[in-house]
This record gives C-alpha cells, sequence and structure tokens, in this order.
C-alpha cells in the first residue's frame, strides 16, 4: 500500500505541470485565431476574458489525457532514473503492478471526462456562440473585412475600403441597392445598432440609380441614412439552434435519426451523419485515451530510463503531437 500511494503522489505534479502547459500552448493558439478578430477592435477585455474561459473546456477536453501521459512518463521515468524500479524488482515485485492504482484514479478521471463532454463542454460552446451573436448584433461593423464584398446583409451587399472597429466607422463605401439596383458611394459611413435594426449614416457622397425611363440618375448628398431590418426570428432561431459541438451524445444520436429521416441527396445525408458520429465517437474516445496513455506511459518510461525525466517529457511531447495531428485530422 505504501508503494501504491507513492506512486500516485509522484504522478501529481507531473500531471499539473503538463496540463497546464498543453492547456496553456493550444489557449495560445486559440487566441491567435479566434480572439485576434475582436481584440483591438471596441471590445471590453471583460467580454475578451469571458470568451477565453468559454473556450477552455474544450481545450481542457483535448488536454487531460495529454496530462495523464506526462505524469506517468515522468513518474516512472525518474524512478527508473534513479534506480528505484531496479530496487521494486530485486524485491521481488513486478514494476508494472505499481501502475494499478494510476489505472484505478484515471479509471475515475475518464468517467468524470465523460459526463464533462456530455454535459459542461457542450453547455460552454452553445454560451460562446449566442456571445458571438451578441457581438456581431451589438456590433455589425466586427463582420466587414476591407476590400471584401459583405452579401449577407439583408437587401444590400456592401465593400469598404478601409474600418476603424473601435469607432464603428467606414471609409471608401459602395453599397448595392439588391432591391433598386441603385448604388450608392461615399467618402465614410458610421453603423447604429438596435434591436430591430441596424443604421448606417452614409457621409459625403453619391446615389446611381437607373431610371425605369432607361435614363440615369446621380446625385450627391452630405448625409444619408440607411435602414437595415433585422429579422428577430432568425437570430432568435440561432439562438435555440445548437451545432454538433454544441450537443451531447443523446442529442447527437437524436440528430443522427433526423438526418436519416430527411429526403434527399443521400451523398449530403452520408457526409452529414458523418461528420455527426465523429462528435459522437469523440464524446468517449478522447476521454478513454487517458486510460490509453496512462497504460502506456509505465512501461515506455521504464524503457527508455537512462533519460528519465527529460526522456519522459519529450517522449510524451511527440504522443502529443502526433495525438493532435490525428485528432485535427480526424474531423476533416
Amino acid at each position: 500500500m505504501f508503494l501504491h500511494r507513492y506512486i500516485v503522489r509522484e504522478h501529481i505534479g507531473p500531471f499539473i505541470l503538463g496540463l497546464f502547459t498543453f492547456t496553456f500552448i493550444l489557449l495560445m493558439n486559440q487566441i491567435f485565431l479566434l480572439v485576434w478578430d475582436i481584440i483591438g477592435k471596441g471590445i471590453s477585455p471583460g467580454i475578451v476574458f469571458f470568451l477565453l474561459l468559454l473556450y477552455l473546456p474544450s481545450i481542457i477536453a483535448l488536454t487531460i489525457p495529454m496530462a495523464v501521459m506526462v505524469s506517468s512518463c515522468m513518474a516512472f521515468g525518474r524512478l527508473a532514473q534513479d534506480m528505484e524500479i531496479t530496487a521494486i524488482r530485486a524485491a521481488g515485485i513486478n514494476p508494472l503492478l505499481l501502475n494499478i492504482m494510476p489505472i484505478v484514479l484515471v479509471g475515475l478521471l475518464t468517467y468524470g471526462m465523460v459526463l464533462f463532454n456530455n454535459h459542461l463542454l457542450p453547455e460552454a460552446n452553445h454560451k460562446l456562440k449566442n456571445i458571438m451573436l451578441d457581438i456581431a448584433q451589438k456590433k455589425p461593423c466586427l463582420r466587414i473585412r476591407p476590400l471584401v464584398t459583405m452579401e449577407d446583409m439583408q437587401g444590400y451587399d456592401l465593400q469598404v475600403g478601409a474600418v476603424d472597429y473601435k469607432k464603428a466607422e467606414i471609409y471608401k463605401v459602395k453599397l448595392f441597392d439588391k432591391m433598386t439596383g441603385r448604388e450608392i458611394f461615399a467618402r465614410s459611413g458610421l453603423f447604429y445598432s438596435d434591436s430591430t435594426k441596424i443604421t448606417l449614416l452614409l457621409k459625403d457622397g453619391e446615389l446611381h440609380e437607373p431610371l425605369t425611363d432607361g435614363r440615369y440618375r446621380k446625385m450627391g448628398f452630405d448625409e444619408q441614412y440607411i435602414y437595415i431590418p433585422i429579422d428577430a426570428q432568425t437570430i432568435q432561431r440561432d439562438r435555440e439552434y445548437r451545432g454538433d459541438r454544441e450537443l451531447s451524445a443523446q442529442g447527437l444520436k437524436q440528430k443522427i435519426q433526423s438526418v436519416i429521416k430527411e429526403n434527399g441527396d443521400n451523398r449530403y445525408k452520408k457526409r452529414k451523419i458523418n461528420s455527426l458520429l465523429v462528435e459522437y465517437h469523440k464524446k468517449y474516445s478522447i476521454p478513454f485515451a487517458c486510460l490509453v496513455f496512462v497504460i502506456l506511459g509505465c512501461p515506455l518510461a521504464i524503457r527508455v530510463k537512462r533519460g528519465g525525466i527529460g526522456a519522459g517529457f519529450g517522449l510524451t511531447l511527440l504522443f502529443f503531437i502526433f495525438y493532435y495531428v490525428c485528432l485535427i485530422g480526424g474531423n476533416r
């Protein structure tokens, strides 16, 4: 019993170190990929921090298995380097039996992660999506990219030369009215929004309009207001709708059944079902990776005993890269 407690204590420090290290790496990656689009664009630091907190569950779901691998490799690697494994063998004890208590504890962790992936993680993803919807509604300017035509504004196509995200101001504006065929050019524009509409105030511009009799009208203006209605029902549906990563395993099974019952292209249905099945199996395969890693960690660390802790961490890093690449590749 003393040896089992000793082995468990050897795992705790490396587990915390591995969890912190890998979580930090993936969190930094997430900042550059996702949060970078809103930093410095008038979003308060508090909201940015809250977004990072909502990203954390999806990151932790990936890094806990690797932290288990780190703890196993480093714990047994240190024992092997200090010749404690040799002493244990000399006492007539099989070193692999020392891995029983870590396997039991990791089994409990695996069960907890299954619950985590089926309850907390989907809710965090759903909350994150709704906050991003709030940001897009309150700050419509954030969706605009210079020199890229924005075609999803209701009734209009919009292209701008430059954007000041903090002031919600756009420059060198070109607006095309899909209903009337009018084109509006303006030196600058300013966005306002409320719960029912988006208001665009255009300044110092020209309106070009084809007339029904074949003539063409050009008119200058100092200021002109464009009102773009917001479809409240569509927004509400977006808020209530849950994507694949916002569903529990049970929700994914129900969605798969509904796709099977749909009429339509069999190729599309098969692709959609496969995508849902990937998410479904990830709910269980990622947690069970903890058990696989803790079982592999002990014999691997003992075999590379000369490198000790450093070799154990390096071996884990290679596994992490392979694991992460396979996980990302399997989602495509």
